[in-house]
């Protein structure tokens, strides 16, 4: 615990950084959206702390609508089509066999060391198009199965907006957040605080502003939030 606190303190005196890959997730249809600030101020906190950041905007991919056999350029078995066999299979191959969208999502996953996903809560989960996006990138062999260990020791963060007020959604949203979590440390992942916005739709522009300011704040503590997760590992 002293070196705990020992450390906190020279984080916060800046003798210590811990400059991160951040991939950021992003659903939302409509760019000027609640979640589409919360993209840009995770964004541009995130740069100007130092942070390297890469964006997916789901909505922009042409691919993410289903799971099928269009995902590969080449079957490993062409009459019967088996998702985790020809995700292992491409996996195996560097994803050489896999259409372009889909291996440059991989290719970010890779590269991340933190992953924030960003959405609005549908329905008492994630937006179906993140889902189908996690189905493909998060892949057996890749996130999960046979060799599939890509993913261990990155962080996520959940960071999404609701129609609801926080007692409204509190027994949908914490069903929501049981599932991520279990899925979370099932591909080896560490999850971070998810920050929520409740009612974003509805609020007056004064507690919107504040999100944002929260928001921003938990931006600039992820450099020691990370690395007191990674000594507590």
């Amino acid at each position: 615990m002293m070196l705990i606190a020992i450390l906190c303190i020279l984080l916060m005196q800046g003798y210590v950084e811990c400059k991160s890959k951040v991939l950021i997730v992003y659903t939302h249809q409509e760019p000027k959206s609640f979640c589409g600030a919360m993209r840009d101020i995770c964004v541009k906190t995130l740069e100007a702390e130092g942070h390297e950041v890469k964006v997916t905007d789901i909505y922009k991919l042409k691919m993410f609508s289903r799971l099928d056999k269009t995902d590969y350029t080449e079957l490993y078995d062409r009459d019967y089509f088996r998702p985790q066999v020809e995700q292992l299979n491409a996996n195996k191959h560097n994803r050489t066999n896999c259409i372009q969208e889909l291996r440059e999502e991989t290719d970010k996953a890779e590269w991340a060391d933190v992953f924030l996903f960003i959405y609005p809560y549908y329905l008492s989960y994630i937006p179906g198009v993140t889902h189908s996006w996690l189905e493909r990138v998060f892949s057996y062999g890749f996130a999960f199965g046979e060799g599939g260990n890509h993913l261990k020791g990155k962080k996520m963060m959940l960071i999404y907006s609701l129609g609801g007020t926080k007692e409204q959604a509190y027994k949908l949203e914490k069903k929501m957040l049981f599932l991520l979590h279990d899925r979370i440390t099932f591909w080896g992942m560490t999850p971070l605080t998810p920050f929520a916005a409740y009612a974003a739709a509805r609020v007056d522009q004064k507690t919107r502003e504040k999100y944002l300011k929260d928001l921003e704040a938990r931006m600039k503590e992820l450099p020691q939030l990370l690395t007191l997760i990674s000594l507590l590992n």
